[in-house]
């Protein structure tokens, strides 16, 4: 097997074996592994942000053109270990399969990453510039790691995202809309005979029915054949269990089209809530848009044309 090859398995699982659970376990002793192998390889990263939750971010001096190559360092948490067929730690190999958590997203992205500025600072035909992001605090959804790297990136022609899959080449991403309905009521005893209040989860679980009949679930469009999506993720509410909630809140999240816009998908949801006629508040948490990048990417088409060619076979956008 190649060497090179076997290189980037062993550091994918050197990275594996470091556990960088977001707020669990921060990913300052990741970053430092990382940081260190790009030093070993003769560059000068830096370390950025947050001292206890950095990103690393490497500038290597070529051409005019700029590939910036991006990944997350931390991981969602492993959950209950006896859960695993295989340790979530350890980067075992099965067959053709690596196990652990993190191996997808996005280790072995940081891994190949690495190697590859090594390779292509080495090859005599490469005539451009590289910038590595390895940005933390992602899976939470808070980005305060990729913020962070923006600030020193250049402007890039390309940018790639590693996340692992060799069956298609991703050209774009649902965006994503997440905001809080917090519904109201009227507190009272629930053994009352006169006084029933009124319910603020009840009134929750009729928004929920309304919101769940629209058609965010059915849209596609190409090359987004899987489709718009709406999630209900969290409800609270209530303080005891005989006494009528006088309020209820839930987080939702919708994952929407480039088709799409913020503005008419939360003109749609308070369509359907006043509809309902109840008292309610609707509070954005976060947003970001869709994205689908040109096809016709001079770039993405050597991209495609050499992925099939050592693949052997079509690599479809």
């Amino acid at each position: 097997m190649d060497k090179k090859y076997l290189e980037i398995i062993k550091f994918a699982q050197e990275l594996i074996k470091i556990k960088s659970q977001g707020v669990i376990d921060g990913e300052k002793n990741i970053a430092k592994a990382v940081f260190d192998k790009l030093v070993n390889f003769g560059f000068k990263p830096e370390l950025i942000g947050d001292k206890l939750r950095p990103s690393v971010i490497c500038r290597v001096e070529g051409g005019d053109k700029v590939i910036w190559l991006e990944s997350c360092l931390d991981t969602v948490p492993a959950g209950d270990f006896s859960k695993w067929e295989y340790p979530p730690f350890e980067g075992k190999i099965v067959g053709n399969k690596m196990f652990g958590r993190g191996v997808a997203d996005a280790k072995i992205g940081i891994a190949n990453f690495c190697y590859l500025a090594k390779e292509l600072v080495n090859d005599k035909k490469f005539n451009g510039s590289i910038f590595l992001g390895f940005d933390a605090d992602e899976q939470a959804g808070n980005f305060s790691g990729i913020k962070e790297v923006i600030k020193h990136v250049p402007k890039a022609d390309i940018c790639i995202l590693g996340y692992q899959g060799i069956d298609e080449i991703s050209i774009g991403g649902r965006g994503w809309l997440r905001f809080k309905i917090t519904t109201f009521g009227k507190t009272a005893h629930t053994g009352s005979r006169k006084n029933k209040g009124v319910n603020a989860i009840h009134t929750m679980g009729k928004i929920i029915v309304a919101l769940t009949s629209l058609d965010f679930n059915l849209k596609t469009e190409p090359f987004f054949e899987f489709g718009s999506s709406l999630n209900v993720s969290q409800i609270s509410g209530g303080t005891a269990i005989n006494v009528v909630p006088d309020k209820c809140e839930a987080l939702l999240e919708i994952r929407w089209l480039p088709s799409q816009t913020k503005e008419k998908i939360l003109e749609t949801i308070k369509f359907a809530i006043d509809n309902i006629g109840v008292q309610y508040e609707l509070t954005e948490l976060q947003c970001e848009p869709a994205y689908l990048t040109d096809s016709k990417n001079k770039f993405l088409r050597i991209l495609k044309s050499n992925a099939d060619e050592i693949l052997e076979k079509r690599i479809p956008f």
